[in-house]
């Protein structure tokens, strides 16, 4: 199959293969950028968050000749270094977004030079016409544009950055809104997304959109229809008037500095945190647990703990008799007491590791009326057969 779909890619020399690596992110920059490229054009995106060899294969079969994109996630597995060479050689990528470098799969490299390195290669893959995407706020990714020939455009939020965001805000209710600045020209920019962090991937998406030739009006236009992809910092209305944010795709401990941060700075009449299964951190689980406990007590009126290490956090207690902080085995227990609790005008963040937790199930259990995000479907919001988680 890889030398089937080499010969094939060779042949769809019409189409812009556009490649977006990252620790996280990546999979709402392919959802804001291919509604972007929708508006002008055919295209293909990678379905769900799919991005390993095997995907990436079954995408370009996809592509036709009168496609003029395709746009795929290119991740990296717990396989270790080397796991993206087949995955590039097959894709060939004429544009490249690199968002962030953290602590995903530190197990298999072990360090961030080690992740950025082998994250790398889908910018030393890319042809001396080609454009690599890359972050200006992270150094790990910044260095990426000594490792290719090809055009370099920056984003981010720093005044080198080449397309930059400023004025940046996200207090709930309301949404992500900022101020895109480029070529001197400053330009306003209202998402459907939850967290100030989205606006790297925002960036991102707009300034491939410039590359192609799409005016930044435009862009901006179609960025404003685009819903939270599911499972990352998406907004869960139930009827009795309790909101869930739904952000356990994954839960890497660098990354939930994002999740607490919009807790910390939303406005509701309480605040709930629910937290699964912690991953890819070098030490003591115990004492990271208890760190985060402390960081989520001091912006919450309730944090609960949910698996295996959920009794770690229990030392976050300020004293014996303090119920501000919970844990429990199991999701079912935790749904059980959030049915009792929750009351109308909270707040609730789920966060997690959807492989290791299924906390959805705690939305789930409290609505039968949140229906699938896929328009044709009907059925629940967790469906299994359109495989939503």
């Amino acid at each position: 199959m890889v030398r089937i779909a080499k010969i094939y890619r060779k042949y769809l020399r019409k189409t812009t293969f556009i490649g977006i690596t990252g620790s996280c992110g990546k999979t709402t920059t392919k959802d804001l950028l291919a509604a972007i490229l929708s508006e002008k054009s055919k295209g293909i995106k990678n379905k769900e968050s799919l991005n390993a060899l095997y995907s990436i294969i079954k995408t370009i079969f996809k592509v036709r000749p009168w496609h003029r994109f395709c746009v795929q996630e290119i991740g990296i597995s717990n396989s270790g270094p080397g796991i993206l060479d087949d995955s590039l050689a097959v894709f060939m990528p004429d544009i490249g977004i690199v968002t962030n470098i953290g602590l995903d799969h530190y197990k298999a490299f072990r360090s961030l030079d080690a992740i950025a390195a082998e994250k790398s290669k889908l910018i030393e893959a890319l042809p001396k016409n080609g454009t690599a995407i890359l972050n200006t706020d992270d150094t790990n990714v910044l260095d990426m544009k000594d490792r290719t020939a090809a055009n370099v455009i920056t984003y981010g939020l720093s005044k080198e950055a080449m397309i930059r965001a400023e004025n940046i805000s996200s207090v709930w209710p309301a949404r992500l809104s900022f101020n895109i600045v480029y070529n001197g020209e400053s330009l306003p920019v209202n998402t459907n997304l939850c967290g100030t962090h989205w606006v790297y991937s925002v960036l991102a998406a707009l300034a491939v959109g410039l590359v192609i030739g799409i005016p930044l009006e435009e862009s901006i236009k179609v960025i404003q229809t685009v819903k939270p992809t599911p499972g990352r910092m998406s907004p869960v209305y139930v009827e009795d008037g309790v909101v869930f944010i739904h952000d356990d795709w994954k839960a890497p401990l660098w990354s939930l500095k994002y999740s607490l941060e919009f807790m910390k700075n939303a406005k509701a009449k309480r605040k709930v945190i629910v937290i699964g299964t912690i991953s890819d951190y070098p030490g003591d689980s115990a004492g990271k647990y208890v760190s985060v406990a402390k960081q989520s007590l001091s912006i919450a009126n309730k944090v609960i703990f949910v698996g295996h290490f959920a009794h770690c956090s229990l030392k976050a207690k300020r004293n014996p008799k303090d119920d501000n902080i919970m844990a429990f085995d199991t999701v079912k227990e935790t749904s059980m007491y959030l049915k009792r609790f929750l009351i109308k005008g909270d707040l609730v963040l789920i966060k997690g590791s959807l492989r290791a937790d299924h906390l959805q199930r705690i939305i789930l259990a409290r609505t039968s009326q949140v229906k699938c995000w896929k328009p044709k479907c009907g059925k629940t919001l967790f469906c299994s057969d359109c495989q939503l988680l």
